[in-house]
């Protein structure tokens, strides 16, 4: 009997993370903005310091320079740190079990826990990304995303009708 449920049984990777941050920083507005401000914010400062101290314009390039490389490795490196922070949370949970149907997400790990995402409840997913081997869902707010690899469907099939419902549910990215 079909109830509509979508079962994705799967192992998280840490591939599945560097792909879904890659996705949410490239993405979305929050993500684009955690890339360029802080190089926008260095660069800002070099300059107006240099005005302000007067410092010869060839030292003040030179400095703003180093700042942007400075910042732009800063944020790589950090989107990283992230990736991996998130991996360390879901790896000890084991296996993944993803129910998508019309009311909502449930997710279920190897343990006791249970996260269920309702598709009008605020704090559940607001928009998603599809990336080749993934579909990423992302709240609204901060960087709450699930990154729901397509290899844990069933049946090839399961991938197209969890588009549909992504689709109906929620903003495409």
């Amino acid at each position: 009997m079909n109830t509509g449920e979508i079962v994705f049984e799967y192992r998280p990777t840490a591939d599945d993370y560097r792909t879904a941050l890659g996705a949410w920083f490239s993405g979305t507005w929050p993500g684009r903005r955690n890339m360029v401000l802080p190089a926008v914010m260095s660069v800002t400062v070099v300059v107006v310091y240099g005005l302000v101290r007067g410092f010869d314009p060839v030292i003040a390039g030179s400095a703003s320079a180093v700042a942007l490389t400075a910042s732009v490795v800063g944020a790589v490196r950090a989107r990283g740190r992230m990736a991996r922070e998130s991996f360390a949370n879901m790896e000890p949970h084991g296996d993944s079990r993803t129910v998508l149907g019309e009311t909502g997400i449930v997710i279920t790990g190897g343990g006791p826990d249970r996260t269920v995402f309702d598709w009008q409840g605020d704090g559940g997913p607001a928009w998603y990304h599809e990336t080749p081997g993934l579909f990423v869902l992302t709240a609204n707010k901060g960087r709450t995303f699930l990154a729901l690899p397509k290899r844990g469907a069933a049946d090839p099939a399961d991938v197209d009708r969890v588009r549909e419902l992504l689709d109906r549910n929620l903003k495409r990215i």
